[in-house]
């Protein structure tokens, strides 16, 4: 009898962890098909950094956060968990107050639309203000890992794994922060009549359309400025942009672009190598040299263009790490020492963004096959390809200074449709690192524990629910059935 009653309570254990196996089984399988989550929060941690704190504090109103993303995508979590913390720091700021709405194109068919006929990709985030937009997409809010593939639209819900780190506060504050600029702020000119590269150029390898679209979904008004018969550059000119000139600007034009510098103008060149501008000896007096070398490295795709990899210690280039910038034949950039812009004993702070190494050098014959370095009269390496140059720049954001910034490219065609289409390279990233720094954005934000700079494993919500089943159910029963089997063993 004794014995019947311990097969029985044995029976009725081994009933009850299997019953309880089923009920865990069942309550994921329904969390799952339901679309339901739940995080237990570890500790006191802060979502977003004192500096996103900052950026929330200068912007003034509403900003409303679309998230058009299926929950599925397995990066949904992360985006979602900053945008909590985005919300909640707004809260606790006298500045911008923060709106999310989450868009998930399965079931949201009528707001899907009205954002796809915006143009905003699926997964990507919608940041409003005032009748300006900006997206941030989710490509721009993870590393670039080799090993984790993360696709806009489609049916693709990021079924790639692998390693990346997602830094999301970084392009989140520095959307927010381009949206906290008045709109007559956030003009930049792009100037015409000397042959210069056209931003309404539609040509799908020559055309400079897909950079302009570039901008303008950043919160760049573009509008194309010629300065004959223009008095000084317009007040409104929050960057000066000249691109790939051909012909020799007059000394009155280049007085006009001197004048725009020392009232606190920014500045983008991009070179045309070995063309003359008019504009060499006022950047020489900002201390950059356009040299007439061309930049050549063995760290080439074509065997004509030039891999860039090397960066200096830059705002610009600071999140640049692990990638690549294609250029096509450069010019070398050089720095002019003891510079002094109009004489003023607050001198010039340049700083060399992006070299080739130091196998790379600056060619005089770049149009002779093979080539080889000649030191008696070639650049040895490594040359640099992009420069900055500030002055004023250690002031107090407190004063009412705004410093001068001028930003040199060695060539125009890095950025051009056909160098973009391949998306290969960094070369995106870099024109509008540059060209935010210039417009007075902040594009380093500090990443805080909780929102940003989180490791991410790449998993779907497939592949954590299977992991859970794994670890909650089926390693307890095959240790039950273990302990199970020794037990009847011991007792034979």
């Amino acid at each position: 009898m004794r014995q019947t009653g311990k097969r029985a309570l044995r029976v009725s254990a081994l009933f009850a962890i299997f019953l309880g196996a089923v009920l865990a089984s069942l309550v994921i399988a329904l969390a799952y098909r339901l679309d339901l989550s739940w995080e237990a929060k570890l500790g006191a941690v802060r979502l977003v950094s004192d500096r996103t704190r900052d950026v929330l504090a200068d912007t003034q109103g509403t900003v409303k956060i679309s998230c058009f993303m299926d929950r599925r995508q397995p990066m949904f979590r992360h985006v979602s968990r900053l945008l909590r913390g985005l919300a909640k720091a707004s809260r606790g700021v006298a500045g911008a107050e923060i709106l999310i709405e989450y868009v998930d194109p399965r079931w949201d068919l009528t707001r899907a639309g009205q954002l796809a006929a915006w143009g905003v990709p699926e997964n990507a985030l919608l940041f409003e203000r005032q009748r300006r937009r900006i997206v941030v997409t989710l490509d721009e809010m993870v590393s670039k890992q080799p090993a984790l593939r993360l696709k806009n639209g489609g049916d693709d819900h990021g079924e790639g794994t692998g390693l990346g780190v997602f830094r999301g506060e970084i392009a989140c504050a520095s959307a927010i922060a381009r949206l906290s600029l008045p709109y007559e702020r956030s003009i930049v000119y792009w100037l015409q009549g000397h042959g210069e590269v056209r931003v309404d150029d539609y040509d799908e390898l020559r055309g400079f359309s897909d950079i302009a679209r570039e901008m303008k979904r950043d919160g760049f008004g573009v509008r194309p400025l010629s300065l004959p018969g223009v008095e000084q550059i317009p007040s409104d000119c929050q960057v000066l942009v000249v691109a790939g000139v051909r012909r020799k600007l007059a000394a009155e034009e280049v007085g006009l672009v001197e004048s725009f510098l020392l009232r606190g103008g920014r500045l983008m060149f991009l070179a045309v190598p070995r063309v003359t501008t008019g504009l060499e000896p006022l950047l020489e007096k900002w201390g950059i040299r356009v040299t007439t070398f061309i930049a050549v490295s063995p760290q080439t795709i074509s065997g004509q263009d030039v891999v860039v990899s090397s960066f200096g210690d830059h705002v610009i280039v600071r999140n640049l790490r692990n990638v690549s910038v294609a250029f096509g034949a450069p010019a070398c950039l050089e720095t002019v020492r003891q510079s002094v812009a109009d004489g003023s004993v607050d001198r010039p702070q340049v700083t060399q963004l992006a070299w080739t190494g130091k196998d790379g050098w600056g060619e005089s014959h770049p149009e002779t096959f093979s080539r080889h370095f000649d030191a008696q009269s070639e650049l040895g390496g490594p040359v640099s390809v992009a420069a900055v140059s500030e002055r004023g720049g250690g002031v107090s954001r407190d004063v009412a200074y705004k410093p001068t910034r001028i930003c040199v490219f060695g060539e125009t065609d890095f950025v051009m449709n056909g160098t973009l289409a391949a998306r290969a390279n960094a070369n995106r990233d870099l024109f509008m690192n540059a060209l935010a720094w210039l417009a007075g954005i902040d594009t380093e934000m500090g990443p805080s524990l909780g929102g940003d700079a989180t490791l991410v494993t790449g998993f779907t919500r497939r592949q954590w629910v299977e992991f859970v089943v794994a670890s909650t159910v089926l390693l307890p029963v095959v240790f039950l059935l273990a302990f199970v089997l020794l037990s009847l063993r011991r007792r034979r």
